[in-house]
């Protein structure tokens, strides 16, 4: 008896080591399923090193409940519509605080009563989202918090809530999302070339917290179509995105944050952030924050699909004024209306809070 439970203890550590292995090749692998045309496509793998880049630093002895909240304070005087990226390493994709626990149980309140509105994917999807699925379940999560996620043979265990997930990718990519949702506090958007090969679309997403849009409406759209109501997009920024989105190499990642002031403190919001033209703005009682968001782009390796992902934070602006930041903040607020984009006061409904907001933060 002792020897079999020695042989089975063997196969069992060599099962799992064995898909170790295969974790890592998949990923340092090439496979164009999914990418533009030929003539489109300007993506140089010579500058990065592949496997190196999904070599994923731990974070040993990480304490998830002593983790602040990143604080982003990015507003300026003037607002400029730019990309304003920099770059990231593969280590840092996700960040885990302590707001976590609190996170989770709002994330799968909102999968539940706004199923359909936060999650889709289509059929085309699938082999990149289960790309996605494995390499987060597989590698990234146990690998860069091991004090948060374990791995057995054939699952993944969240330490923190008790919860398992399949190594294996769930047939419907819907279900494949709902775990995705639940288990790490970040949004996804899968972006795969159109059929023509000139744009890319948007072919699935889990987005338990938009903000002021409703993704769904989005779904199967082309990245042009879906920023079209963003004024300036199109004459300032769309030919350089495309760009960008074409060019982008397997192995970088690019990260971006954006700012917003919100009259409410609600994660879920689908829609009432943006003003467009014809609009008129009603009286509202407000309860302002700012909101941000940590938005990333990367490349999967295989499929070649893009991976958009965010993670969304909420400040109440009396932080912003015991930094010291108020006079800063109130001056990005008329510096909506000063930069390249005027028109963007009255798309972010600068004239619903902005007074209000600035009386309060100049205040003694």
């Amino acid at each position: 008896m002792a020897s079999w439970t020695v042989y089975c203890g063997v196969a069992v550590i060599g099962i799992f080591l064995l898909r170790k292995l295969y974790l890592r090749f998949a990923y340092t692998a090439s496979d164009h399923r999914f990418q533009l045309k030929p003539k489109n496509v300007s993506i140089s793998q010579e500058k990065i090193d592949v496997a190196k880049a999904y070599e994923i630093t731990p974070l040993v002895d990480f304490d998830w409940r002593a983790k602040e909240p990143l604080k982003f304070r990015n507003f300026k005087p003037k607002y400029h519509l730019t990309m304003g990226i920099s770059n990231l390493s593969l280590s840092e994709l996700i960040e885990m605080d302590r707001n976590y626990v609190s996170r989770m149980k709002l994330r799968k309140q909102i999968i539940e009563e706004h199923h359909d509105t936060v999650i889709q994917a289509s059929p085309a999807s699938r082999p990149a989202l289960n790309e996605l699925y494995t390499w987060l379940t597989g590698s990234y999560l146990p690998t860069r918090f091991p004090s948060m996620f374990t791995l057995s043979p054939t699952h993944l265990l969240n330490l923190v809530t008790s919860e398992s997930l399949p190594l294996q990718p769930p047939t419907d990519p819907i279900h494949t999302f709902e775990l995705l949702g639940k288990n790490i506090d970040d949004d996804f958007l899968l972006l795969l070339p159109s059929s023509d090969g000139d744009q890319y679309e948007l072919k699935g997403f889990i987005t338990c917290f938009p903000s002021g849009f409703n993704t769904k409406e989005k779904f199967g759209m082309t990245l042009r179509d879906i920023h079209t109501p963003v004024p300036g997009y199109k004459e300032k920024l769309g030919r350089s995105m495309d760009r960008f989105f074409e060019r982008l190499e397997v192995g970088r990642v690019v990260q971006r944050s954006n700012w917003a002031i919100t009259t409410h403190g609600r994660l879920f919001a689908a829609s009432g952030t943006h003003l467009y033209e014809g609009e008129e703005p009603e009286p509202e009682d407000i309860d302002t924050f700012l909101r941000c968001e940590r938005q990333l782009l990367h490349r999967l390796p295989k499929s070649k699909a893009l991976v958009f992902s965010f993670k969304t934070y909420l400040y109440p602006l009396s932080d912003i004024k015991n930094e010291g930041l108020g006079e800063d903040l109130a001056q990005a607020i008329d510096g909506l209306k000063e930069g390249s984009v005027p028109a963007m006061h009255f798309y972010k409904r600068g004239v619903v809070w902005g007074e209000a907001v600035k009386a309060y933060l100049r205040a003694e």
